[in-house]
């Protein structure tokens, strides 16, 4: 397994070694407002090979960039369970995960159309606490690990809950660095306002208006000493 990236255009010079790169870097903080504007961003580096998304939802995160070979899995659609994944180990060269990573406790109903699609947005339509959250994020994990051969993405958040400050992506990148991969790039995900603040009174820290990227990358398989020699 080999570290591809993009190529990029050289530019010719008429001084023999002073050729140069040219073409713009993907920056580690990004402004678009959508998931999809941002997989368009980061697509040609970690979707270039065979790609399957195991939280689907309505499919936002691909209207823009377009992966081949392409599969998904969304409880709601297939039924498959991102905890229990259908896929051989080491099948798919990218797994996208995007779970639930914002905890909800009660039971108070959205009124509005534009509360309950919020909700939907960021997990909060089902009541979780953060330890449960951390135990769905975390069995999740492990099988993208499993069925990924080269990259898994994980999108996750700071939070707060309880008054608690909560450092979502530290979790996510002890847990993935606890299966045994190798966190590869950090991407910062500024879009929009954020979750919170309608029925805050007294403000005692920033708003939460970013998320994570994380992308985790798979660790070389040994080869044996036979396959070595034969090599």
């Amino acid at each position: 397994m080999t570290e591809r990236g993009i190529l990029r255009p050289v530019q010719s010079s008429f001084v023999e070694g002073l050729e140069r790169p040219v073409g713009r870097i993907p920056g580690s903080v990004f402004g678009g407002l959508t998931n999809a504007e941002l997989v368009l961003e980061f697509g040609p580096l970690y979707c270039a090979g065979s790609v399957l998304d195991v939280t689907y939802g309505r499919g936002t995160w691909w209207k823009l960039f377009h992966p081949e070979p392409f599969a998904f899995h969304d409880l709601a659609l297939d039924g498959v369970d991102f905890r229990r994944l259908p896929e051989a180990a080491r099948s798919w060269d990218t797994v996208v995960f995007d779970p639930p990573y914002v905890p909800r406790q009660g039971t108070v109903p959205a009124t509005r159309i534009e509360d309950t699609e919020y909700r939907a947005r960021y997990g909060l339509d089902v009541s979780r606490t953060p330890r449960q959250m951390r135990a769905l994020i975390n069995a999740g994990l492990a099988e993208c690990a499993r069925v990924a051969r080269r990259w898994v993405l994980v999108k996750c958040a700071d939070y707060v809950n309880d008054r608690k400050f909560q450092l979502g992506h530290l979790a996510v990148i002890a847990e993935g660095e606890r299966l045994g991969l190798i966190v590869h790039d950090l991407i910062i995900h500024a879009a929009g306002p954020g979750p919170g603040g309608g029925h805050i009174r007294r403000i005692l820290r920033a708003r939460r208006h970013h998320s994570y990227l994380v992308v985790f990358r798979k660790r070389r398989r040994r080869q044996s000493h036979t396959q070595e020699g034969a090599a």
